[in-house]
């Protein structure tokens, strides 16, 4: 039975991560809309792509382009005027805004594409930059505009990856307000676990998926008896004197506080992994069953 008993106890912690992974996304999800994230991360992308940070030159004038943001009335002359902000930009169609707004235009020769880059392009390191392209495609449109688009999707790379560590700070911090507010403690659900292993048999299969999962994960936690919250009795542990061989402390704190952080850190493996960890187990105590 011992290995039945482990078996319950990873399904049930495994069970406990995913819906605090719901919650937590859920939650940075709908703040990072609400705040505007993806298009406020992108919009620094482009201003620091092409070293336009008072957004006055290049930025502006791309922002104002139909084929990098539809969606605005072309007319702003500040970022406060932008009445829309994408939240992607497709490669290509940056290429082909860029060019229009240099002024390049196909079947003219080198120099003459050159010429437009020192018009429209002041700032040296760009310049530089684009007149390298103009030379090296031999003045083909074709393939000045594929190389811009490689250069864009290489550096919205670095854009992704900073807010990808941004997203990761946010939803520990709130995945660790939610374990706390919770009482979500990995150490005290992992003692119940192993000392009553029935209280996670009604786990026949993952919660449902969609806008809802993360509220229905969480009932399902409730329904199996698994212990957190706020009751009397989690809160008169953490306040009660600790036994005289620890000198008066209550480590209950202390394990409440790791508790909370495993809990924490369990949600930056993302929803998804404890989604597809847990159909593996309840397969896997299935298979065992017989």
């Amino acid at each position: 039975m011992f290995g039945s008993t482990v078996l319950e106890l990873a399904i049930g912690l495994i069970f406990t991560f995913l819906t605090i992974s719901l919650i937590t996304s859920a939650t940075t999800e709908s703040i990072a809309s609400a705040l505007s994230w993806r298009a406020n991360t992108l919009l620094q992308g482009v201003k620091d792509l092409l070293n336009d940070q008072q957004f006055t030159g290049l930025a502006l004038s791309l922002y104002n382009h139909s084929l990098v943001n539809a969606r605005a009335n072309g007319n702003a002359s500040t970022v406060q005027q932008l009445t829309a902000k994408p939240s992607y930009i497709d490669p290509k169609q940056f290429a082909c805004a860029l060019i229009d707004v240099v002024g390049l235009f196909p079947n003219a020769n080198v120099q003459t594409l050159q010429a437009k880059v020192n018009t429209a392009v002041p700032d040296k390191q760009l310049n530089a930059m684009l007149n390298g392209m103009v030379e090296r495609a031999g003045g083909n449109i074709d393939r000045i505009r594929d190389d811009i688009a490689a250069w864009f999707d290489s550096g919205m790379g670095r854009v992704a990856g900073a807010y990808k560590r941004k997203t990761q700070l946010w939803s520990f911090v709130i995945a660790l307000t939610c374990a706390i507010a919770l009482n979500i403690d990995t150490v005290k659900i992992a003692r119940a676990l192993w000392n009553e292993p029935i209280v996670i048999k009604g786990t026949s299969s993952p919660p449902p998926a969609g806008e809802t999962a993360a509220k229905q994960a969480l009932d399902q936690l409730q329904e199996l008896g698994l212990p957190f919250g706020w009751d009397a009795t989690a809160r008169s542990d953490l306040l009660k004197t600790g036994p005289r061989e620890n000198f008066g402390l209550n480590l209950n704190w202390l394990y409440a506080v790791v508790g909370w952080f495993i809990s924490a850190v369990a949600t930056l493996f993302g929803a998804p992994f404890w989604f597809d960890s847990l159909q593996k187990f309840v397969q896997l105590r299935g298979a065992g069953s017989d």
